[in-house]
C-alpha cells in the first residue's frame, strides 16, 4: 500500500477513533508513561523524574537511580540503587547498597550489604508502607523515616533511629533503638567485649564506608517500646529508656556446672512410654478397623526378607529429605515465576493448590513413616510373640491382640535411654521398606492386568493357597524320581515353642 493510500484511509476512519488516537499519542508524548513492563539492564539505569512505568520494572545494573514511578514491582538487582521516587507495590532486589529517600507503597524485601531508609527532605513520607524484610551487613533506618509494618531481618546491626508502627524480629550482632518502636521486638545479639575492627576492614576494597556499632542490645534515653522485649544474647543489654512490656532475657553463656534434671529418669521413661504407646496403638487399631486385611499384606514382605525391607526403608527415608526439599524449592520458583510475569491473579491460586499438593505428599509420607509403619511392625511383632506363647492359627484369628502386644513392647523397647533410637530406627525403616515393597507389588499387579474384582496381590496369595502343601518329614520331590532332604530338614534341635512357618507366612 503506497503512502497516498494509507493517507486516503485515514482520512475515511471516523472523527471519533481520530480524535482517541490523537488524544493517546499526547498523552504518551507528554506523561513519558511506559506501558506494559519495562526491562533495564547495564551499566547506568535511570528512571527519571518525570517518567511513570506502569506494570513491573525488572533490572540488573550496576548504578540504579529511580527517581520516578513504578506503579508495579521493582524486581532485580542493582549494585548499587537510590531509590527517591515511588514504587507502587513490592521490591525484590539485591545488591550491595540500597539507599531509599522515596516511598515503597508494598513490601521491600533486599538482599545486600548496606540498606539505609531515610525521607525525603523537601517531601517527608514514609520510605516504606508495608513490611520489611532483609538480609544485609548494615541497616539504619534514619530519624526523619518510617516503617508502618514489621521488619524482619538478618546482619551484623540494625540501627533504629527511626520510628517503627510493627514489631521487629532480627537476628544479628548489634541493636540499637533510638526512637518509637509500638510493636514487640524478639532479637539475638552478640558479646559487647567482641572486637569489630576486622569488619571494617574486609569491606575497603569494595570502597564502602561503614561504622561498626557496639555489638549488643543498646537502647537509648530516646528509646522506647510499646510492647514486650525479649533478646537472646551473652550479656544483658544496656537499656537506658522505657518499655511498656514485659523484657524475657535468655543467656547464651554455657553453664558449665552440670545440673540434675527436674523429673527423675523413671518418669522421663513412663512419660515416653506412654506417649509411644498411646500414638502407635491409635494407629493400630485404626489401620487395622479400616484397612483390614490390606493393613496386613506388609508382613509377609517383613517376613520373607527383613534385610531387604530394611535397606529400602533407610534409603527411603534418607531421600525423602532432599526429595522435600526439591518440592518446596520448584513451588516456590513458581510462585516467584508467576509472580515475575505480574501474574497475581494466577500466582495466588497455584500456590494454594501446590502446597497443598506438598502438604498432602510430604506429610503423608513423613505421616506413613513415622507412625504407620511403625504400627506395622509392631503388629508383626505382636504375632510372632502370640505364635510362640499360643499357636499360629490364634494368631492370625486376634490381630487386634498382636498389635496390642507388638505396639507395647515396641513402646518398650524405644523408651529406652540411648538403646530406643535404635530400635525406634529399626522399626521405622523395617515398616517403611516392607509398605513399599508391598506398595510396588501392587503396582505391577495393576500394569500386568491382575487388578480387576480381586486385586493381583490376593490372587497371588490365593494361588499359592491352592498349590499342593509338601507334609513334613515327606521327601522333597525333584525331577527323574530323586528325591533330596526332607522338608523339616535343619529344624529338629530348635527350641520349644518356634515356628518356622512364620518366616514363611504368607498372611
Amino acid at each position: 500500500m503506497t503512502l497516498e493510500e494509507r493517507v486516503a484511509e485515514a482520512t475515511t476512519m471516523p472523527k471519533q477513533v481520530r480524535l482517541f488516537l490523537l488524544a493517546a499519542l499526547i498523552s504518551l508524548l507528554t506523561s513519558g508513561a511506559v506501558f506494559a513492563r519495562a526491562m533495564h539492564r547495564g551499566e547506568n539505569c535511570s528512571v527519571p523524574a518525570d517518567t511513570v512505568i506502569q506494570g513491573s520494572l525488572f533490572v540488573f545494573c550496576q548504578n540504579l537511580d529511580i527517581a520516578g514511578k513504578v506503579e508495579g514491582n521493582l524486581i532485580g538487582i542493582g549494585l548499587r540503587a537510590t531509590i527517591t521516587g515511588e514504587i507502587g507495590r513490592n521490591v525484590y532486589l539485591a545488591g550491595l547498597e540500597l539507599d531509599l529517600t522515596g516511598t515503597v507503597h508494598g513490601d521491600l524485601h533486599y538482599l545486600g550489604l548496606m540498606l539505609e531508609l531515610a525521607s525525603a527532605e523537601a517531601a517527608p513520607r514514609p520510605p516504606v508502607l508495608g513490611q520489611l524484610t532483609f538480609a544485609a551487613l548494615s541497616f539504619k533506618l534514619d530519624a526523619d523515616a518510617q516503617v508502618f509494618g514489621a521488619i524482619t531481618g538478618f546482619g551484623y546491626q540494625a540501627l533504629l533511629d527511626g520510628e517503627v508502627r510493627g514489631e521487629v524480629n532480627y537476628w544479628g550482632s548489634a541493636f540499637l533503638l533510638d526512637n518509637v518502636l509500638q510493636g514487640d521486638v524478639y532479637t539475638t545479639v552478640g558479646n559487647p567485649e567482641a572486637d569489630v575492627s576486622d569488619v571494617e576492614t574486609l569491606l575497603l576494597p569494595l570502597g564502602i564506608e561503614f561504622a561498626p556499632a557496639a555489638p549488643g542490645l543498646t537502647i537509648t534515653s530516646n528509646g522506647r517500646i510499646s510492647g514486650n522485649l525479649e533478646y537472646i544474647g551473652p550479656a544483658e543489654a544496656a537499656i537506658d529508656g522505657s518499655i511498656a512490656g514485659e523484657v524475657t532475657y535468655y543467656s547464651t553463656v554455657p553453664v558449665f556446672i552440670p545440673e540434675l534434671p527436674q523429673r527423675g529418669l523413671a518418669t522421663l521413661f513412663y512419660d515416653h512410654f506412654v506417649r509411644e504407646l498411646t500414638v502407635l496403638l491409635t494407629v493400630g487399631i485404626l489401620g487395622i478397623a479400616l484397612a483390614g486385611r490390606r493393613f496386613r499384606y506388609p508382613l509377609t514382605q517383613l517376613r520373607r526378607r527383613p534385610a531387604h525391607s530394611f535397606v529400602i526403608g533407610m534409603l527411603l527415608f534418607i531421600i525423602s529429605f532432599p526429595i522435600a526439599l526439591i518440592l518446596l524449592l520448584a513451588t516456590l520458583f513458581i510462585v516467584l515465576l508467576l509472580l515475575v510475569l505480574n501474574l497475581d491473579g494466577v500466582a495466588l491460586p497455584v500456590a494454594t493448590f501446590l502446597g497443598l499438593v506438598n502438604v498432602c505428599l510430604i506429610g503423608g509420607f513423613y505421616f506413613c513413616a513415622i507412625f504407620i509403619a511403625r504400627a506395622v511392625f509392631g503388629l508383626g511383632l505382636g504375632r510372632m510373640v502370640l505364635q510362640i506363647a499360643a499357636d499360629r492359627a490364634s494368631a492370625r484369628r486376634r490381630p487386634r491382640l498382636s498389635v496390642i502386644i507388638g505396639v507395647a513392647l515396641l513402646a518398650l523397647l524405644t523408651s529406652l535411654p540411648v538403646l530406643g533410637f535404635l530400635f525406634n530406627a529399626s522399626a521405622l525403616f523395617l515398616g517403611l521398606g516392607a509398605i513399599a515393597s508391598t506398595t510396588m507389588g501392587w503396582l505391577r499387579a495393576m500394569r500386568s492386568g491382575r487388578f480387576g474384582t480381586i486385586s493381583g496381590f490376593e490372587q497371588d496369595q490365593l494361588s499359592r493357597q491352592d498349590q499342593p502343601q509338601t507334609l513334613p518329614g515327606e521327601p522333597i520331590p525333584q525331577a527323574g524320581g530323586r528325591a533330596l532332604l526332607p522338608a523339616n530338614a535343619g529344624f529338629d534341635d530348635l527350641p520349644d515353642g518356634f515356628d518356622p512357618d512364620f518366616f514363611f507366612s504368607d498372611d
